[in-house]
This record gives C-alpha cells, sequence and structure tokens, in this order.
C-alpha cells in the first residue's frame, strides 16, 4: 500500500496498537453520539403524547424501524409502568449515553497525547542525527538558522497542524458516518436529496487545499529565512555596528517580514475561507432539508413530525462535524508544508556513507598516505593528484598562498570528505573501507574557526577525551600555555564561558581549543591554522611544547600555518599551490632552493637559518 511506504507511516507504524485502540474509543463516542439522536423521537413522542398511539411509522428503511422500535418499547413501558416512570427511564438512558460518549472522547485524548508526544520526539532526534552526520557540503549549502527553525519550528507545526488534526478528525469521522447513517434510518429520500451537496463541497475543499499546501510551504521557507537572518546578525553585531551596517540588517530583516505578513495572511484568508463556505453549504442544507422534509410531511404523509425533528437534531450536529473535518483538512494541508521542509532534511544525502562490512582499525603503526588524491568543490579543482606520506611520530607542515587546498587535506584526513579520485589511506588500510568513529577516533583536530560551548573551561577540555583525569586536563592546558590565565577566573577550570566562549579572548579560546585536542592524545594531531589568533612568541612556546610531546607519544602532527617561524622546526615541509604540491623538505633545504618558499619567508623577515 502506498501508505506503508510513506514517510509518515515509519514514525505512525509502532503506535500502530495503541492507535487502534484510540480509534475504537473514538469510535464508541460516535456510537453513544447515535444513540443520543435517535433517542430523541421517543421520547418527543413521550412528551408529545403519541406514545400512546399504537399506529406504526409509516416512513420508510432500516433507520425507521429502529426509531419505530423504540417507540414500541415507549408505549410498552407507559402501559406497563406509566408515563412519568418512561419519562425518567429514558432521561436516565440519554444521561448514560452522554456520559459515555464524553468519557470515551476524553480517554482517547487522554492516551493519544503521549503517541504524539513521543512521535515529535523521536522526529527531532533524528533530524538531530542527521544534523550530525551530514557532510559539511550539506552546510555550505543550507543556513544554520533555517536549519534551526526546521528542528524547532517546523516540528512543532507537524505536532499542532498535523498530528493534533489527526487526533480530533478521527472521532469527527466516526462521529460523520454514524450520523449519516442515522439520517438514512430515518428517511432514505430525503438523506439522498440531501448528499447531492456532497460533490460541490469536495470540489471546493480541494481546490482550496492544493492552494494551501503551496503557499504553506513557501511560508515556512520565509520563517527559515527570517531565524537565518537573526542568528547571523546576532552572531555578527559587532561587525554591522562597526561598519554602521545595522540599517542593511534591519533593511533585510524588514523585507523578509513583510513577505512572511503577506504569504501568512494569504495562507489564513484560504485557512478561514473554510469557515463560511461550511456555514453557506450548512444553510443550504437546512433550507433544503425543510423543503424537501416539510413536503414529506405535508404531502406523501411519509414522515412523521418527531421523525423530522430528529432528522434536523442529526443534521444540526452533523454541520459542525463537517465543518471540523474540512478545517481539520486545511489545517492539515497547512502543516503539510513543514513536514516537507523536514523530510528535506531527513532525506538529504549523507555522501560520506560507512560500508557495512566496514573494518576495524585502532591505530597508526607506520603511516598515513594520500594517493593520487584529487578534490573539487565545484567546477575548478582543489586539488590535484596529490602523493604524501605523513610517517608516525613525524612533525609535518603544509605552507603556501591562501586557496591551495591544504585545509582540503586536513578534512580528508579524518573523513569529513572524500576525494573525487584516488585514496587516503591508513597503513595499508583505505579509510573508505573502515569504520567512521575509528577513523576520527585516531585523530584530534584544532581548526582555524575555534569551536567552544556554553559549558565550564574543564568540560570543554574534557570534550576531547571523556575518560581524562583532572591531572590529565591540567597537564594538557599547560601544553596549551592556557593554565595561568585559567587559573585567574573567577571559579578557575569550573568558569563558565558564554556561548561559544565569548566571556574569552580569541588567543584564550584558541588555547583551550588546542588543550582540547591534546588531550584526546589521538595518534595523529591536525592543526588547521590553530594558533593564528595568538602572539608570535605564545605560538612559537605552544608549538614547540606540542612537537616534544608528540615525540614523547609518538604522535604525528600535520599543521598548516601561514606564519612560518611556528613550522619552521618541522621534520618536513610541505609547499602547496593551486592544488599541488611545488616543493617539499626541511626549512633550509626549501629556504634554498624553493622560489615560492623563500619568498614566503622573506615577507615574515624570515631568514633561512
Amino acid at each position: 500500500m502506498p501508505f506503508k511506504r510513506s514517510f509518515f507511516f515509519k514514525y505512525v507504524s509502532p503506535y500502530t496498537g495503541r492507535l487502534l485502540f484510540n480509534v475504537l474509543l473514538r469510535v464508541l463516542s460516535a456510537l453513544f453520539t447515535l444513540v443520543l439522536t435517535i433517542t430523541i423521537a421517543p421520547l418527543l413522542s413521550l412528551l408529545f403524547g403519541t406514545a400512546e398511539s399504537q399506529s406504526a411509522l409509516t416512513g420508510e428503511g432500516i433507520a425507521q424501524s429502529g426509531i419505530e422500535m423504540l417507540e414500541q418499547w415507549v408505549q410498552w413501558s407507559v402501559v406497563q409502568n406509566g408515563k412519568q416512570e418512561t419519562l425518567v427511564w429514558v432521561v436516565s438512558a440519554l444521561l448514560l449515553a452522554y456520559f459515555l460518549k464524553n468519557f470515551c472522547a476524553y480517554m482517547g485524548l487522554y492516551l493519544f497525547i503521549p503517541i504524539r508526544n513521543k512521535m515529535v520526539a523521536r522526529l527531532r532526534n533524528d533530524m538531530f542525527h542527521k544534523f550530525m552526520i551530514l557532510p559539511l557540503s550539506f552546510y555550505a549549502r543550507e543556513q544554520k538558522g533555517d536549519l534551526i527553525s526546521r528542528i524547532s519550528n517546523n516540528t512543532q507545526d507537524v505536532d499542532t497542524q498535523m498530528l493534533n488534526q489527526i487526533q480530533q478528525v478521527m472521532v469527527d469521522i466516526a462521529t460523520f458516518i454514524f450520523l449519516v447513517a442515522a439520517l438514512f434510518f430515518i428517511s432514505t429520500p430525503l438523506t439522498l436529496c440531501v448528499l447531492v451537496l456532497l460533490p460541490l463541497i469536495g470540489f471546493l475543499t480541494s481546490f482550496l487545499s492544493r492552494s494551501l499546501k503551496r503557499k504553506s510551504k513557501k511560508l515556512q521557507d520565509t520563517v527559515g529565512r527570517i531565524s537565518s537572518q537573526v542568528t547571523e546578525s546576532l552572531e555578527g553585531i559587532k561587525t554591522l555596528r562597526s561598519y554602521n551596517t545595522t540599517g542593511y540588517a534591519i533593511r533585510k530583516f524588514r523585507n523578509e517580514n513583510e513577505l512572511f505578513f503577506s504569504t501568512n495572511t494569504k495562507v489564513l484568508q484560504r485557512v478561514y475561507s473554510s469557515h463560511p463556505l461550511n456555514e453557506i453549504l450548512g444553510t443550504s442544507a437546512v433550507a433544503a432539508i425543510l423543503v424537501i422534509g416539510g413536503y414529506f410531511i405535508l404531502s406523501e404523509k411519509s414522515l412523521r413530525p418527531e421523525a423530522f425533528i430528529t432528522y434536523l437534531v442529526t443534521m444540526i450536529q452533523i454541520l459542525p462535524t463537517s465543518k471540523n473535518i474540512i478545517t481539520a483538512y486545511f489545517t492539515y494541508q497547512s502543516g503539510k508544508g513543514s513536514w516537507t521542509r523536514i523530510k528535506e532534511v531527513l532525506r538529504a544525502d549523507e555522501v560520506i556513507l560507512e560500508k557495512k562490512d566496514a573494518s576495524e582499525v585502532d591505530d597508526i603503526r607506520q603511516s598515513i598516505r594520500l594517493e593520487d588524491v584529487c578534490f573539487t568543490y565545484g567546477k575548478k579543482p582543489t586539488l590535484k593528484h596529490i602523493d604524501l606520506e605523513l610517517e608516525r611520530g613525524k612533525f609535518i607542515a603544509l605552507v603556501g598562498p591562501s586557496g591551495g587546498g591544504k585545509s582540503t587535506i586536513i578534512n580528508l584526513i579524518p573523513r569529513f570528505f572524500d576525494p573525487v579520485s584516488g585514496r587516503v589511506m591508513f597503513d595499508n588500510k583505505n579509510v573508505a573501507d573502515c569504520k567512521i568513529s575509528d577513523i576520527r577516533a585516531l585523530s584530534a583536530l584544532v581548526s582555524q574557526d575555534t569551536v567552544l560551548f556554553n559549558d565550564s573551561i574543564y568540560n570543554n577540555i574534557l570534550l576531547g577525551n571523556p575518560q581524562a583525569s583532572r591531572e590529565e586536563i591540567i597537564q594538557a592546558a599547560k601544553m596549551a600555555d592556557a593554565h595561568d590565565f585559567i587559573m585567574a577566573t573567577e571559579k578557575g577550570y569550573d568558569t563558565l564561558i558564554g556561548d561559544s566562549g565569548t566571556k574569552l579572548s580569541g588567543g584564550q579560546r584558541q588555547r583551550i581549543s588546542i588543550a582540547r585536542a591534546l588531550v584526546k592524545k589521538a595518534p595523529i594531531l591536525l592543526f588547521d591554522e590553530a594558533t593564528s589568533a595568538l602572539d608570535t612568541e605564545a605560538e612559537c612556546r605552544i608549538m614547540q611544547a606540542v612537537q616534544q610531546a608528540g615525540k614523547q607519544n609518538n604522535q604525528t602532527i600535520l599543521s598548516v600555518a601561514h606564519r612560518l617561524s611556528s613550522i619552521r622546526q618541522a621534520d618536513e615541509i610541505i609547499v602547496i599551490e593551486e592544488g599541488e604540491i611545488v616543493g617539499r623538505g626541511t626549512h633550509e633545504e626549501l629556504f634554498a632552493g624553493n622560489a615560492l618558499y623563500r619568498k614566503l619567508c622573506q615577507m615574515q623577515d624570515l631568514n633561512g637559518q
């Protein structure tokens, strides 16, 4: 079945049993509504005094017989017990049916609440898990604020506009079916005349819902862009103010907000158009019933007044029920715009996939090799046939002009990207054939964009190795030249650093980031402009400590640096220009024999010694 293959079924299927029980409760609630309805005719016959008559109803159909059977019971009770006692019995039956109807409806709502919440919680969990495994190229295309909107606003919309409507429409549909059945029971000819309006209702509903779904998707995209702009503007508030461009940000936000206003207005206009549509159709139906029913009563004598009043009461109950169903359908269609945006994330290609039979790797014993590696972000190649070996325990530096592909090489090793061609080898194992978690456990990365979390200094360093002792944390901080400034803070290692470490300077944030990498004690350390925010003296001091620790622990260090003073003691320096290796050797060798490297050194007043 198409529904079983649908994406939505994946989140509904675990709760099938509880949903079926919930449906049973809704059906019972609707059944008791039917009991309340069909009991009106015998009650009226009792109150109007016609119950004393032994004449049967002359109308047609099974329902007429059902009402007739109830009236015969009332007639029998009047004869046996009198009118007063019979009235008590009929009213008691009505009260019991009313209580059971509301009890079943409440229990259905009560039991559906945890199902709704579990489905939404699972949906958010799956989205966040997807965020954690999607490739970096995905985040280059998408805006952070828009993704936040999808996991927060859109999942909430699925709850309120889809799941909530499903729980409500279950009882409405069951009630609608029973009440329509009651109409046929009372008078089949009259009901057939009324049902002529249904094709018109279906056509108008379908036309408006298709338009609503398109507008809703556009509305949710606009909400995502607004969220993205707010996030970007708050993160870059210092830059906006320094360049006096807050006015530009305000105008841009107002334009998006105006688009949201106009789109939301159209969506709500279409949603609320269902209300007058229902009123018009309902009034038309009542008018048709009065005319046709009056004809049956006055001319053909085929419908008794009590049955006709019961018919009108039943029809009056159907009108708000059908109105709720149509409104729920419109709201559900509106929620599908949010559901579409969620599916776009959950169905996004992971690109970096782990093979089912991926092999384990727990160490690097010899070297990491890039064999004939090519990579491109777009049409222009970023790396061209790179052959590079990083021996265990060596300090390797990557230098060269910006945009040459140095950071790309760094990102290939923990498999943030896969090469377009060629392969990355850990000893004799292709990283594409290994478990991703094992590959990333073997390296510690410090990127040029320092990322810290709104937690204590201690916990930010501990993130590198959750099993590390406090002594190991302190030792890593000392190696990163961070211990002194940490102890000078209010609570030392337990000091909270604020959102993204805003309470610290750029250099302090980088030192904590370096300490986090060092405490991991991974076989390979990846430094991508890791000391760019530090002064030259601190940079040299930290790199000397890192290099010394690397030799002691037999760690491979791969460092990208534009400030060449920090890597002049490297075992090997690789010069990269426009995606190609144009030189390799020690500092002295390259200064003497490589024009590009010598030029870079001279620009920084660095000699060949």
